[in-house]
C-alpha cells in the first residue's frame, strides 16, 4: 500500500486516478483477449447513444481524440464488434454501429464483470458511491474547461 501521509490530498487523489486507471486498464487487458480496456469502453460507451454516434460524438463522451477513436474503431471493425458507416444526411461523418458481438461477450462475461465490480467497490457505501461520482464529473468538467483554455492558447 502507497504512503501518503504528508502529501496534499490534491495530490494525492492525482496520483490515486493514475494508479485505479492502470490497474483497471491491467485487468481489462487481461480479461479480454481481442480488445484493450479503451476500446471495451468505447463498447460500452456505444449503449450511451439513442442512436449511432458519430466518431466525433465518441470521441467527445470518450475524452479522446478523433484520431485516437478512428484507430480503436478500424480496428474493433476489423475484430467484428461494429461498423463505421456513412450517415444518411451527411456523408462526411461516419457513424459507429454495434454487430451485436460484443454484446455476446458482454452476456458469456456476466458473472465475471459483476464480481469485478463488487470487488472494485467492495466496502463503499451508497453514500460513497454518489460523492464520488459527484466528484469525478466534477473534475471532469473542469478538466473540459481546461483543456479549451490550452486550446486558446495554442
Amino acid at each position: 500500500m502507497m504512503n501518503l501521509t504528508g502529501i496534499p490530498d490534491k495530490y494525492a487523489i492525482y496520483g490515486m486516478l493514475f494508479s485505479v486507471s492502470n490497474r483497471l486498464q491491467t485487468f481489462g487487458d487481461k480479461l479480454f483477449t481481442d480488445m484493450t480496456m479503451k476500446q471495451h469502453f468505447l463498447m460500452i460507451s456505444l449503449g450511451m447513444f439513442d442512436q449511432p454516434p458519430s466518431l466525433k460524438e465518441m470521441a467527445e463522451i470518450n475524452g479522446s481524440s478523433y484520431q485516437n477513436i478512428k484507430r480503436m474503431a478500424n480496428q474493433l471493425e476489423k475484430a467484428g464488434y461494429l461498423k463505421i458507416l456513412p450517415d444518411s444526411h451527411d456523408k462526411r461523418k461516419q457513424r459507429l454501429v454495434s454487430t451485436g458481438k460484443f454484446e455476446e461477450l458482454a452476456t458469456a462475461l456476466q458473472d465475471v464483470t459483476a464480481n469485478m465490480m463488487d470487488t472494485l467497490f467492495q466496502g463503499l457505501s451508497q453514500e460513497d458511491l454518489i460523492t464520488t461520482l459527484k466528484t469525478l464529473v466534477k473534475m471532469d468538467q473542469n478538466l473540459g474547461g481546461m483543456m479549451k483554455i490550452a486550446e486558446n492558447q495554442a
